[in-house]
Parts: structure tokens; C-alpha cells; sequence
């Protein structure tokens, strides 16, 4: 009896340390970072409430592009005009970066006493100079702006694969450094099927983030949301542009469906605990 109460006990014993090694693990199973491409964007950003809109119109949104965030913004005001419920430009001030040569100066260092949502126009080439000039507006002095945003997002209408190593390095380094900011992991997004060699680098990049960064932090799939979840290819939809360089979303089409899933992102991000 002694024997087979000694035996109980300890089936007890490993029993209650199995539950508790998979409890970490099932949580971590059950919690997935924000993510959305055009699928979870047509599902649920009507589910985006005015409390929600109010309190990212509260946020501090720092923001890198070149000319696929203007076509975004236009999509934010077209939202607005449908449903003031989803205005997020109220409170918004854009600078010009690139025309600067590179100079983030442009940017006044008190930039959000006066603003909430602060939109800078990249340097273009190379595509990693966007995130060295996010980098030194986050931490160098008089901006640093890592000590005032709520969260951080970077737009490559397109990218080259190799680019990759140095945003990631950038992305984690920032996010380690900042832990109250956050981060949202953006992939590149694409252009008309007329500019395939352009289009599959972009893809090669996206590919990179997803591999890596996928239900473990924040990632907006640009490439996936202007192709309709890759229903137009390595492209992005034909219903989604009337450019005839083949470069711009820019029909109310596309440019909405890139707003609804930046607002949907950015709602997920501060609701994800």
C-alpha cells in the first residue's frame, strides 16, 4: 500500500510538471502578434469602432514613405469622407526628407507639441536609407523621437532582397532599445505585372519579413494587400491603379484598401497586450 501510494503521488508530481511546462507553451501558441494582408482587412475592419478611432487619433505615429504613403493618405481621406468616424488626419504634418537631400533637420524637434501623426518623405535611394534617417530621428539628439512616439512604421513600395539584413538589424535593434514603442514590420509592396523584375524583388524582400517576423510581431502585408492575398500575382490588382507608368495604386480602390489595413494594424497593435 506504502509502495502504491508512493507511486501515485509521484505520477502526481510529474503530471503537474507536465501541465506546467506546456501551460507557457500553449499561451505562446495562442497568442499570435498582429497581422493583416487584404483578406483580414475585408473581414474585419468593420469591426473598427469609433473608441478605437479616438483613441488612435491620441497616438503618436511616426511614419517613413516615399510616394505609396501619399497614395495611403489618400485613402485615410477618402475613408474620413465616407465615415468622419475614421478621420486620422486631423492632427497630421508631413515632411519632405528627400528634397531636404537627406537633411531630417526639416523635421522641428518639437514636432509633436504641435502634432500627433508626423509623415516624412524618405530618401529614395537606396532603400535603406529610410530606416538609417528613422533610426537617427528616433535617437539622436534634439529629435529623439523614440522618447515621444507610441509606434513606428516604414513603407518600401518596393524593396531589394538584400536590403532586408539591414532593416531587420535596424527594426529589432530600435524595438529592444524603445520597449514602450511600437514597432510595425511592414513587406513591400507592388507595382503593375509590366514591372516583374521589380515586383519579385519585392516579393524576395516580403518573403524575408514573413519567414521571420510572422505572428511574432506586428507585420502589415503591404504585397498581400495590394494583390488581394496574391490573387493578382506578384502585382498589384489592375482594379487598383490607372497609372500609366504602371508604378501607383491609385484609384480609390487601392488606396483605400491600404488605408482600412493601416488603420486595422494600427488599432491591433494597442489593443495587443
Amino acid at each position: 500500500m506504502h509502495t502504491r501510494r508512493l507511486c501515485l503521488a509521484a505520477s502526481a508530481l510529474l503530471l503537474s510538471a507536465y501541465i506546467v511546462g506546456l501551460a507557457p507553451a500553449a499561451e505562446q501558441a495562442a497568442h499570435k502578434a498582429p497581422f493583416v494582408d487584404s483578406q483580414t482587412t475585408k473581414t474585419r475592419f468593420t469591426d473598427i469602432t469609433a473608441s478605437d478611432m479616438e483613441l488612435l487619433r491620441g497616438k503618436k505615429i511616426l511614419f517613413a514613405s516615399r510616394s505609396f504613403g501619399l497614395n495611403l493618405c489618400n485613402g485615410l481621406k477618402s475613408l474620413a469622407r465616407q465615415d468622419k468616424k475614421y478621420d486620422l488626419l486631423s492632427s497630421y504634418q508631413r515632411f519632405d526628407v528627400f528634397k531636404a537631400g537627406g537633411d531630417v533637420s526639416v523635421i522641428p524637434a518639437d514636432a509633436y507639441d504641435k502634432t500627433n501623426f508626423i509623415h516624412f518623405l524618405a530618401t529614395y535611394w537606396p532603400h535603406t536609407k529610410r530606416v538609417d534617417e528613422m533610426d537617427r530621428l528616433m535617437r539622436a539628439a534634439p529629435h529623439r523621437f523614440g522618447d515621444k512616439v507610441d509606434v513606428v512604421i516604414i513603407y518600401f513600395h518596393t524593396a531589394l532582397p538584400n536590403a532586408f539584413d539591414h532593416y531587420a538589424s535596424k527594426m529589432d535593434s530600435l524595438r529592444a532599445d524603445f520597449p514602450e514603442v511600437r514597432f510595425i514590420y511592414v513587406t513591400a509592396g507592388f507595382m503593375a505585372d509590366s514591372r516583374a523584375k521589380d515586383n519579385e524583388n519585392a516579393h524576395a524582400f516580403s518573403e524575408k519579413v514573413r519567414a521571420r517576423y510572422k505572428g511574432k510581431v506586428p507585420v502589415y502585408d503591404l504585397g498581400a494587400v495590394l494583390s488581394d492575398d496574391f490573387r493578382a500575382g506578384h502585382a498589384y490588382c489592375p482594379e487598383y491603379s490607372k497609372d500609366p507608368a504602371g508604378v501607383h495604386p491609385n484609384l480609390d480602390a487601392g488606396q483605400t484598401i491600404m488605408a482600412k489595413a493601416f488603420l486595422l494594424i494600427l488599432r491591433d497593435v494597442f489593443r495587443d497586450k
